[in-house]
């Protein structure tokens, strides 16, 4: 997507983004022989949202003083989307139990809560992995949760659950993306959390 010599491909290089478009936060002191060219000007140009880089990322610029200190990926930028669930979804995830209570026939949930991944735009790019099945009660509780996320950027705090961490990837603010966030997928976070902690 980017020009191999480009500011974004020697940002991603450095920075390392997973799979899912999150990155450590790279400092700008880094930015010096092979990245020099990424040194910030007023304003940071290149790491702006909506432009380059920050067309692909949510990108966020973590301040230092008046400047910018380090820049962290959050996630893949998303838009719009439909919210039919394509008939072969629903078949394929017939029969699952509630990822959060274990309940039987449960709903067929976006895991995205703002439903704002383009992808969900093209029935035949979907698969059953950007759904998770809940139950009528846990699909409502994620409902209400998505909508104060919605109100107030401020992402679920999964230690209101007893577990040791807020999110598995991110933190307490949306940056636009869901991943991380207890609720996007139960499955994922209950095995990324139960990951054996740094002594």
């Amino acid at each position: 997507m980017f020009r191999k010599d480009s500011k974004a491909s020697l940002f991603l290089e450095l920075a390392k983004p997973n799979d899912k478009g999150f990155s450590r936060a790279v400092s700008v002191d880094e930015f010096k022989g092979r990245y020099a060219g990424l040194k910030l000007g007023n304003g940071g140009s290149w790491c702006r949202e909506g432009v380059g880089l920050g067309a692909k990322y949510n990108i966020h610029r973590i301040p230092k003083g008046n400047s910018i200190g380090a820049i962290a990926l959050h996630g893949f930028r998303k838009a719009e989307i439909g919210t039919n669930i394509p008939p072969r979804i629903r078949k394929e995830l017939k029969g699952k139990r509630c990822a959060v209570l274990g309940t039987s026939k449960p709903q067929i949930d976006h895991k995205d809560g703002r439903r704002d991944d383009p992808r969900y735009n093209d029935p035949e790019s979907l698969t059953s992995d950007d759904f998770q099945p809940l139950s009528r009660a846990a699909n409502v509780a994620k409902r209400q949760v998505c909508k104060k996320c919605r109100q107030t950027n401020k992402r679920f705090d999964a230690k209101t659950l007893g577990y040791y961490v807020s999110q598995v990837q991110g933190n307490g603010v949306y940056r636009g993306s869901c991943v991380g966030c207890y609720w996007h997928d139960i499955a994922y976070f209950n095995s990324e959390a139960s990951k054996p902690r740094d002594k």
